[in-house]
């Protein structure tokens, strides 16, 4: 029985971790799923949830698990999807070619590539039969993978081809591959001839595709970083050229007039072909760059591949001939830097990466991610004035950017910047408690300045004005914080100290010192005067705000980044650099949960407001992982337990008390874990010398009763009264594990040997004592 049951608890609900490291991507021809190449495996990412389904790689198994062995790492470089969606193909670092059955996840098909050097490409045709391979040694091969032949090698071209297509009609034999000498060869793999060669481009081609998926498909589009797309008739020769003025990665035929085409700039165009006029369909303004163009012809719609790992996908607006960003899924976030809740609902989650721009999500919204602009280098912290939807953030660009939320665009606005604000990297943020008209930032200079918000009646601009500045602290300071009632300061920094300041006079209040090395992260209890503050002494400590005096040490096992209070302040939350957080009881000064999650270093934790029953951590693994509270599930979950171990207790009680029933009364026991109970059953046989009952008692039982079985046995050999009982029902445990193999591997397991010997050894000379007294005794009795 639990006694810990009115302590909190809580447990990963969602876990969004990187799932796009670069390389190719498909999309399934339903439209839900997209696949995208993570190191040495394909993930199955769904587009609703941006969580992985699925992950298919040589180190992970059929449940999905990944197994941690680097000798077996076989990296892949380059995979294919099948359009019939049933087969995957990958190219491996090894030159191993797998073909993975999508349903089971298992492969069904493993060969080597006979390429001297890694393959860089493959591709299915139409009809699945064939696949493709092109290798770093300039060459192409075609597989007949069912007959595991290859069928054709073209090696007379100039390599390697990152682009290889089959003629999209199933019954043709050409193949397409684009050449680093920026020409476009064409074979018939049927005949292994040359057919014809399309030079136009005087840069690399980037991407090309047909003009249509049936039988009388003429036409292809290509497109290279020379600013060009180029028509071409499939016989070889060059229909249109039409300038673009922009480098091209990406191409796909709207329809038999209109093509649709993406730059490294981001925008998305739409070419007539007839008259040459541009159409813009969307403009990124520099928040991204393409890398890759995709279409699914279910849903009609668009995916862009960023060169930042990012996903995003677009809808048609047919009135305005406009594409819309209707999600965006983030393939790899670096290392998680700050994270904060944002809206009045707390409905968005904002965060700060390795990058210049904030990322925003909508945690209704199945994590749809917007990527915000507006600095110029690393943005390092965020700070909300409680539920509001104001966000301030600051970073390496010395600037603090002042946000406005737009809950129904879901997006941020910048209302207000001060491109000079410090003369160092701002390391923390903070707004006052509940406030949005003051603030103070500190950084890696050791400055403290403290901020009033001021918006302009006339104008509705917000206004930045110092209201005091001081050299705080003698190292960088890493961060700062009001109190509940905004009449203190707190600031932390690496010189070990912790400092209180007036925010009405700017005078040091008192200063919190014991730590032996720097203090990373200082918090003020919402309800009592004390303050907590973490260190890279791997201790967390609370101070009494009347005589700054330390209350209290809790200890981690390494570096503590970051603590919040919770459950109004009954509760901290605590993170360490080895990727452990941990819960501890103010009042027990006892870590009620270590909760593991994370592999790195947890920089940031996300507390919403007391009716919230979860909350965020971010840290440098890149995961941001959403913790559930599950205090009331648990208690709920004894209360039934306890409800169902009385009903068992009492059909126990009545099954022993009619003698028909001995049987399941002692499997009853077994279930419950009743020994005493199990015992006198047993014993009983013994007394009727019902041996026979015994041994049909026990060979009805199952593996897990028969385990069940032998920890009551252990228990009663621990005592000579049940030495009997205990030495009858391992003969015939032992006995029954000649003749089950799986029965001995479970009695193993369970350190049968060493558990029982000391005893059996004990009872043995015991009995063997007694013998020989009974011996002597008899010898005496016979002598008189």
């Amino acid at each position: 029985m639990s006694t810990t049951i009115n302590e909190k608890k809580f447990t990963v609900e969602t876990s969004y971790t990187n799932f796009y490291t670069g390389g190719d991507v498909a999309w399934s021809n339903d439209g839900k799923y997209i696949y995208c190449m993570n190191g040495n495996e394909i993930n199955l990412v769904e587009i609703l949830t941006g969580l992985v389904k699925r992950s298919y790689g040589v180190n992970v198994n059929t449940e999905g698990d990944k197994a941690f062995s680097e000798e077996d790492e076989d990296v892949i470089y380059s995979f294919a999807l099948a359009p019939r969606n049933d087969y995957l193909l990958t190219a491996h670092r090894s030159s191993l070619l797998r073909l993975w059955h999508l349903e089971d996840g298992k492969v069904e098909k493993l060969w080597k590539g006979q390429h001297k050097g890694p393959i860089v490409k493959v591709a299915f045709n139409p009809d699945c039969r064939l696949v493709c391979s092109s290798g770093g040694d300039s060459s192409l091969r075609i597989w007949d993978y069912a007959n595991s032949r290859c069928l054709a090698a073209f090696k007379d071209f100039s390599g390697p081809s990152y682009l290889v297509h089959f003629h999209p009609n199933e019954f043709k034999t050409e193949i397409f591959a684009a050449g680093s000498d920026n020409t476009i060869y064409c074979w018939n793999f049927h005949t292994k001839e040359l057919i014809c060669k399309m030079s136009g481009h005087i840069s690399q081609v980037t991407a090309f595709c047909f003009a249509s998926q049936n039988s009388d498909c003429e036409f292809m589009a290509s497109v290279g970083r020379d600013k060009i797309l180029i028509i071409w008739r499939l016989n070889g020769t060059q229909e249109k050229l039409i300038p673009i003025y922009d480098e091209l990665e990406g191409v796909l035929y709207a329809n038999d007039r209109e093509v649709i085409v993406a730059g490294t700039n981001g925008d998305i165009k739409l070419v007539n072909l007839k008259s040459g006029k541009i159409s813009l369909l969307n403009e990124s303004r520099g928040e991204y760059q393409v890398k890759h163009l995709l279409r699914n012809d279910v849903t009609q719609q668009l995916a862009a591949v960023t060169i930042d790992h990012n996903i995003l996908i677009f809808e048609g607006d047919a009135e305005n001939r406009s594409l819309n960003c209707i999600k965006q899924l983030i393939g790899f976030n670096d290392e998680i830097l700050d994270i904060t809740f944002l809206g009045e609902s707390e409905r968005f989650l904002a965060m700060a990466t390795n990058s210049k721009h904030i990322k925003l999500y909508d945690c209704e919204q199945g994590m749809n991610c917007k990527i915000i602009p507006g600095h110029t280098d690393t943005v390092m912290c965020l700070s909300t004035p409680g539920l509001s939807n104001m966000l301030l953030s600051a970073g390496k660009d010395f600037a603090i950017i002042l946000w406005q939320l737009k809950v129904e665009e879901c997006t941020l606005y910048c209302v207000a910047k001060n491109v000079s604000s410090h003369t160092a990297a701002i390391g923390c943020i903070s707004f006052a408690y509940e406030c949005s008209n003051a603030f103070a930032s500190v950084c890696q200079s050791g400055t403290l300045k403290v901020w009033n918000l001021k918006k302009e009646k006339k104008s509705g601009e917000f206004q930045f004005n110092i209201k005091s500045a001081a050299i705080a602290h003698d190292k960088e300071v890493n961060c700062v914080t009001y109190s509940p009632n905004n009449k203190i300061i707190a600031t932390a920094s690496q010189d070990k100290l912790a400092k209180l300041w007036s925010a009405e006079t700017f005078t040091t209040l008192g200063i919190l010192r014991g730590h032996s090395r720097g203090v990373w992260c200082v918090r003020f209890s919402p309800v009592d005067q004390i303050a907590m503050t973490t260190s890279s002494d791997c201790s967390l400590r609370i101070w009494s705000l009347a005589s700054l005096d330390c209350l209290k040490r809790l200890e981690h096992s390494s570096t503590v980044l970051k603590a919040e209070f919770l459950h109004h302040g009954r509760h901290i939350v605590s993170a360490s650099s080895d990727g452990l957080l941990k819960l501890w009881s103010i009042k027990t000064s006892t870590c009620i949960q270590t909760m593991e999650g994370h592999d790195d270093r947890v920089w940031s934790l996300a507390m919403p407001s007391s009716s919230k029953m979860h909350f965020f951590s971010a840290a440098a693994d890149s995961k941001l992982i959403k913790w559930r509270d599950i205090t009331e599930e648990l208690k709920n979950a004894e209360i039934d337990n306890r409800q169902q171990q009385l009903l068992q207790e009492q059909s126990l009680q009545n099954l022993l008390n009619e003698s028909k029933n001995t049987r399941k009364a002692f499997v009853l026991a077994l279930k419950l874990g009743k020994p005493k109970v199990s015992y006198k059953i047993i014993n009983q046989y013994i007394r009727n010398r019902d041996y026979s009952g015994i041994e049909e008692i026990i060979s009805a039982l199952d593996i897990d009763q028969q385990r069940s079985l032998l920890d009551h046995a252990k228990m009663w050999s621990t005592n000579s009264r049940y030495s009997q009982a205990s030495n009858l029902i391992l003969k015939y445990l032992l006995t029954e594990m000649l003749v089950n193999p799986e029965l001995q591997r479970s009695l193993n397991s369970a350190n049968l040997v060493e558990v029982l010997t000391p005893y059996t050894q004990r009872h043995f000379k015991r009995l063997t004592a007694l013998k020989i007294d009974l011996n002597y005794l008899d010898f005496l009795v016979q002598n008189i």
